[in-house]
């Protein structure tokens, strides 16, 4: 309540981006204080056993994470344990680091609770994200990190650039996620997309094979393609070993939500988070759990802001959850309400655990 009427109001009459960075900031310092973020941890932190998950090798104490795309350069990997999250992905990172697109690039969207995003990719790459993730030491809950293709090659370089950035990282990481649905993939027609991700997903799995490496992978696929197209990468993931698609990344076609927002707003370029991404999000949730049959796991995200929302998705199939737009619309008390709210919504329905609620909503 305190955030909702006094501190958010405040921080939405700044620039979006000046306040995301000062936030992140503010994170990086006050987690690298252990007497105070210990106390921190112990208020936000929920900790029941009813909420404990994997996914793969990944064990959550919660199935809340931290979507891509907050914390891009790797500014504050120990605040998010501090604040109650489960796990959190950090960047997407790119090989070569990147100024993204020109300011502003990130938009408001209150009267949807929802935000555009236009970044580009920002991010200082892969090889200064290694020298953060070495210093790395003491962390509490599994971190990965994103990966994406360098601005500006063309469809045949990018599975090279992925390659170079997964080699990289990979050693530093509790899984990596390949963004498949970044703007540089994203901008081709469907059927580059698809002949590109078998093509990458394969070089990745691949890859493992040959230096014998035992990771997590995940792959991030965006909401606006139709359900024989998800079948095909969801074919292709599991011919290759993908433990979970992260379902979904931001929606772009403008004619398929309903907004609320004036059309000045909504003519701004970007991918839109948040609520309006919801429902959407939720369906393609759906059938990729009913068609994935048990192969592999679904991360489900867009829209989350209580916990009926995390349970919906989890319904709908998602064994774990993400967010940003949630956590910046309703503050650090975000987590802790959902996961207790998670807490109650197993309990009236006779769950012990989380698990047992996945894909309850969905007919096969």
């Amino acid at each position: 309540m305190i955030y909702e009427k006094i501190i958010r109001p405040i921080l939405f009459k700044t620039d979006p981006e000046w306040i995301h960075n000062f936030v992140i900031s503010g994170l990086s310092i006050v987690s690298s204080l252990p007497l105070v973020s210990n106390v921190i941890a112990k208020y936000f932190n929920v900790n029941d056993s009813s909420l404990i998950t994997s996914v793969g090798k990944v064990k959550l104490n919660n199935p809340v994470g931290l979507a891509a795309g907050f914390d891009k350069n790797v500014t504050a990997p120990l605040a998010y344990n501090m604040l109650g999250f489960g796990y959190a992905e950090l960047g997407s990172v790119t090989y070569s680091g990147q100024p993204g697109n020109p300011k502003p690039r990130l938009w408001r969207l209150p009267k949807d609770q929802s935000l555009i995003v236009y970044y580009g990719l920002y991010n200082i790459g892969a090889k200064n994200i290694l020298e953060k993730m070495k210093k790395l030491k003491a962390r509490k809950i599994p971190l990965g990190i994103s990966i994406a293709p360098t601005t500006g090659l063309i469809l045949s370089e990018m599975t090279a650039d992925y390659l170079r950035s997964f080699e990289i990282l990979y050693p530093y990481a509790d899984f990596i996620t390949l963004n498949v649905s970044c703007p540089n993939v994203a901008g081709c027609d469907l059927f580059a997309q698809i002949s590109f991700i078998r093509e990458l997903v394969s070089a990745i799995n691949d890859f493992k094979k040959s230096k014998n490496i035992d990771l997590d992978i995940f792959v991030k696929i965006g909401p606006d393609m139709d359900n024989e197209q998800y079948d095909e990468i969801l074919d292709i993931c599991v011919a290759n070993n993908v433990t979970a698609i992260i379902a979904t990344n931001l929606i772009k076609k403008r004619e398929s939500i309903k907004s609320l927002s004036e059309p000045k707003i909504l003519s701004h370029p970007g991918g839109i988070s948040g609520r309006l991404l919801r429902e959407r999000s939720n369906e393609v949730i759906k059938h990729l759990y009913a068609r994935a049959n048990g192969r592999l796991k679904i991360i489900g995200l867009g829209g989350v802001f209580s916990a009926q929302d995390a349970y919906d998705k989890i319904k709908c199939g998602a064994s774990a959850i993400q967010l940003i737009t949630g956590f910046i619309y309703n503050g650090p008390w975000a987590m802790k309400n959902i996961n207790k709210g998670l807490v109650e919504l197993l309990k009236k329905d006779g769950y012990k655990n989380i698990s047992e609620a996945v894909g309850r909503s969905v007919v096969k």
